[in-house]
């Protein structure tokens, strides 16, 4: 087994994980949560402060592949759902329940932590900024080689139409976030 395949097992294993702990602290806070007495404004804001935060932990240095993607949003979803107590035969869209709860997208929250991220490693002149320039040298594989950090970030500011040095520039990065 080659480093990526076990940058790819890591990360996989740190998504389930932390689905898994999100999922246990959904359980803690269910009473609350579900409480149809609580505006679902209020509902959300603890589901992200608790909940998805737990989720979400140490992501902002994660290269996610689709299918992590995917696991992190059908997870925020079925809780969404369950908050909202809306069942998936009601066909209401995740989008609408999002907004109802004042929650923002995972793409985004993943993207916006990735990209603070971004401002801290490059805003750094020791051994982090030394670290990202090392080449490992390996065999090559067929096919495409595994997603990096650092192509993930290099799309992130595409679709936030982000310089790089706007990254760097913590206070001009919080404008644009």
């Amino acid at each position: 087994m080659g480093f990526d395949d076990f940058n790819l097992i890591s990360l996989y294993l740190a998504a389930v994980t932390r689905c898994k702990c999100a999922w246990g602290k959904f359980r803690q806070l269910l009473p609350l949560l579900t409480n149809r007495h609580l505006p679902l404004l209020t509902r959300g804001r603890v589901s992200s402060t608790c909940v998805r935060s737990m989720m979400l932990h140490a992501s902002e240095t994660w290269a996610v592949a689709s299918d992590t993607l995917n696991r992190l949003r059908h997870n925020v979803c079925a809780m969404i759902r369950w908050i909202c107590n809306v069942k998936a035969k009601d066909e209401v869209s995740s989008d609408a329940l999002l907004t109802k709860l004042g929650i923002q997208d995972v793409d985004k929250l993943l993207r916006t932590s990735s990209m603070r991220w971004l401002g801290h490693v490059g805003c750094s002149t020791n051994w982090i900024a030394r670290v990202r320039k090392i080449e490992v040298v390996a065999q090559k594989r067929p096919g495409r080689p595994k997603k990096t950090w650092e192509e993930v970030a290099k799309n992130d500011r595409a679709k936030l139409d982000l310089d790089y040095t706007v990254a760097q520039n913590r206070s001009e990065l919080r404008g644009c976030l």
